[in-house]
């Protein structure tokens, strides 16, 4: 073979290797059924405790989490009486897991190929059902008082709070049909006792739902996964959204501000939940609103959520209207004495704060409250509710400033009945001359 024949040889098998590495790189375009995301960095910054779970991993991206060791035993006992609540043996469980396995692999929105199908499959088993089982004790629970849940997650008052903070992470989820097909094996006309799954999920994260009242389960809430579930029940059950039709989002000033220019505000009793804030004949009505770990948890995580593609922005919209209300602890205070907020030991500097931290790097395709600012801003911007507002505030702002007020128009009057009768005194006998 000549030296021009060897050449070529080795620069076409050079080629074919670097097209083979190159090959071994690529990837096609995600699947569309991707809903389970890693949280961008740019929310990260100064809040990674917001996004990365404490105790508990679930799923492929927190599950080499050496920190996270601790509840995998757990897991083992908890698949154990798992299988005990079911009738079917453990061969059927890993069947119908490993006919979902290329479905749930897709909800991943980040690469997980360098995980095999065996440990895929053993990844969904293992968490779902511990899921499933501390969901289904944790109902067993409520219901049952005297029920003696021999248990060290149920035994240990901070547990409950730490998995549950950990399960509406946006990284922390499976997806939810491992859970359908999971819980089908433990609600069957065999079982010892029929839950409904909506119930113990909502049973479970009550304490969590920034909602004063006790949430209830809607029967037509589907998920994604928990998350998304959770994100799903907050939406309002009608989804007719009337947009403003404006060039640029108006946004409104502080609860102070707009308050002074004469807007009231009132706890909406009978709204379509959280979101349903409506503003008629200058009355802004807000649903109320626990501050707690739904605040500094939840709603970050289903903003981050919402950030991810194939999400409207609801939720966010929602949160930057409380962040365009909310500017000082003085915004909190007047929320606060309307029944508006729920603050627990009146921290109202700390709600403040951890609402205008809330929308740092969010942007928005639609705001949803655009119409609504809109209209608060035009009323604001009126005059007359101006005056009036400043009319009530600087001397009908207590009973006594009013019956003062009244005393003068009274003794006004009067002045003006003596002035009168003094000019008609005065003219009178000149007309009878």
């Amino acid at each position: 073979m000549s030296t021009d024949n060897q050449v070529a040889v080795d620069i076409e098998t050079a080629n074919k290797n670097l097209a083979e590495t190159i090959r071994n790189r690529i990837q096609a375009l995600p699947s569309s059924k991707f809903c389970i995301f890693r949280v961008p960095e740019k929310f990260r910054i100064d809040k990674e405790d917001v996004y990365s779970p404490k105790i508990l991993a679930i799923g492929p991206y927190h599950c080499n989490n050496p920190n996270l060791k601790s509840m995998e035993e757990h897991k083992k006992w908890y698949l154990h009486a798992f299988l005990a609540r079911s009738s079917k043996q453990l061969d059927d469980v890993v069947k119908d897991l490993r006919d979902l396995e290329q479905d749930a692999r897709d909800c991943y929105a980040d690469p997980i190929s360098d995980i095999s199908s065996d440990d895929f499959v053993t990844l969904m088993l293992f968490d779902g059902c511990f899921i499933l089982e501390l969901l289904c004790r944790y109902f067993d629970e409520v219901e049952d008082k005297s029920k003696d849940m021999n248990d060290r997650i149920f035994t240990s008052t901070w547990m409950i709070p730490s998995l549950r903070r950990d399960l509406v992470m946006l990284e922390n989820q499976i997806p939810f049909i491992v859970l359908e097909a999971l819980f089908k094996f433990i609600n069957n006309s065999a079982a010892k006792r029929v839950y409904n799954i909506n119930k113990i999920i909502i049973s479970f994260f009550n304490a969590i739902i920034p909602t004063i009242e006790q949430a209830q389960a809607k029967e037509d809430t589907k998920g994604k996964h928990l998350l998304d579930f959770l994100r799903t029940h907050l939406l309002p059950s009608s989804q007719q959204v009337e947009f403003g039709s404006y060039v640029n989002w108006e946004y409104t000033k502080c609860v102070t501000d707009i308050s002074e220019a004469g807007v009231k505000f009132k706890r909406r009793a009978h709204g379509d939940g959280l979101l349903d804030v409506k503003f008629e004949n200058g009355v802004l009505e807000i649903p109320p609103f626990c501050f707690g770990e739904s605040v500094t948890v939840l709603l970050p995580n289903l903003i981050a959520l919402e950030q991810c593609e194939g999400y409207s922005d609801q939720i966010t919209s929602y949160v930057i209207l409380l962040d365009s209300l909310i500017n000082s602890p003085n915004d909190v205070k007047l929320l606060r004495n309307r029944d508006i907020i729920d603050s627990l030991f009146h921290e109202d500097e700390k709600v403040a704060i951890a609402i205008n931290n809330l929308c740092k790097g969010v942007v928005v395709n639609e705001f949803y409250y655009d119409l609504l600012c809109h209209r608060v801003n035009a009323y604001c911007r009126t005059d007359w509710h101006k005056w009036r507002a400043t009319l009530k505030r600087d001397y009908f702002n207590t009973p006594w400033a009013i019956l003062s007020f009244i005393a003068a128009i009274i003794l006004l009057v009067l002045a003006f009945i003596q002035a009168l009768f003094s000019v008609i005194a005065y003219y009178a006998p000149k007309n009878n001359n």
